[in-house]
């Protein structure tokens, strides 16, 4: 894996967001260690002055837009931007704009593979608690934030101005957000353009996996993240993982709704009452797959019975921006071809 510049010394991690192991119950539910870090974080960052408070809603209503510029003075059309966000950091990229610092930056390769994040990038350490005086050395122009890492911004703040530009939330999907999202970053650096190109290409991008997918479209999918031997995320609707099937025209094996990040958080067991899918892993550590393949449990499952081992996709943002959605489709376009060959 590529070096990239560290944060330096700091405290005891989370695992990555990307990682389903974050904690043993509904991960991002009420009961996991992420949900309670973004409820502290809230807590701290909500404690603002009424001055501040105002800049914030001037701000607002002076971008217009579903995303929210949060700063005090105005900037120049910035060029040296960090990310707090993966699937951001994505359309940074793709928009010829990368990020020169990102946190979690030596993850990227596990978890997103593409598109590449030049070596260059400084890692700025975890995202609950990036590391602000390595940020401030940096001197950017923008720091790229969403909901998910607000606990961060009154500290952020002090060394930059914040875009707050979230794809995952409450209401609708993933992915026409992303759009959104890459359309007003494309905006917001001078590159409506490229950004409408890309958009372009993506489309036609999607016209043209529906047409490979239609040998498919009578075999369900199940796309999971595995914890630990005994239990998995299931990606559900509403979510990238479902909006990249719909756009496929292929059928989810699981018919449940999930959290609004497109997943449930369940046991094994909870797939007995699918009796045929594809089953395709974005991720499953190898200490399980040491274990599953002999799990009783596991092997006595309808949807596992007659089927090979489970097929682990290469990397791909499970929480990513429009880049990661047409990843994962070519990914699961694969797998599916690779069955017939």
């Amino acid at each position: 894996m590529t070096s990239r510049k560290a944060a330096g010394a700091m405290a005891p991690r989370l695992r990555h967001p990307h990682d389903p192991r974050n904690c043993a119950g509904p991960v991002f539910g009420e009961t996991g260690q992420i949900a309670s870090r973004l409820k502290a974080g809230a807590a701290a960052s909500g404690a603002m002055s009424p001055a501040a408070l105002h800049r914030r809603a001037v701000l607002g209503g002076l971008i217009a837009t579903p995303f929210m510029l949060r700063s005090a003075p105005a900037f120049a059309q910035p060029s040296r931007i960090a990310s707090l966000d993966f699937g951001l950091a994505q359309h940074l990229i793709v928009l010829g704009v990368p990020p020169i610092a990102l946190t979690d930056a030596r993850e990227w390769d596990k978890w997103v593979g593409e598109p590449a994040l030049p070596a260059a990038t400084v890692d700025l350490g975890t995202a609950f608690a990036p590391n602000i005086e390595l940020l401030a050395a940096l001197r950017p122009d923008l720091v790229l934030s969403t909901d998910f890492t607000a606990m961060t911004e009154a500290q952020v703040r002090r060394v930059a101005p914040i875009a707050n530009m979230t794809m995952y939330s409450e209401g609708g999907s993933p992915l026409p957000k992303a759009i959104a999202a890459l359309r007003q970053l494309g905006t917001l650096l001078g590159r409506e353009e490229r950004a409408e190109a890309y958009i372009a290409e993506t489309e036609r991008f999607f016209a043209a996996c529906a047409e490979r997918a239609k040998p498919f479209r009578d075999t369900p999918v199940l796309l999971l993240s595995f914890i630990d031997p005994r239990h998995i995320r299931i990606y559900a609707r509403p979510g990238m993982q479902q909006d990249v099937l719909d756009r496929l025209g292929l059928r989810n094996a699981w018919q449940s709704e999930g959290l609004y990040w497109g997943f449930a958080t369940a046991g094994i067991e909870r797939l007995a009452g699918i009796e045929k899918a594809v089953i395709l892993a974005d991720y499953m550590p190898p200490d399980v797959k040491a274990v599953l393949e002999r799990s009783p449990l596991w092997l006595s499952l309808p949807v596992r019975r007659g089927n090979g081992p489970v097929r682990v996709m290469p990397p791909v943002a499970a929480f990513g921006g429009v880049p990661a959605a047409r990843r994962l489709a070519s990914l699961i376009l694969d797998a599916l071809e690779a069955r017939l060959r």
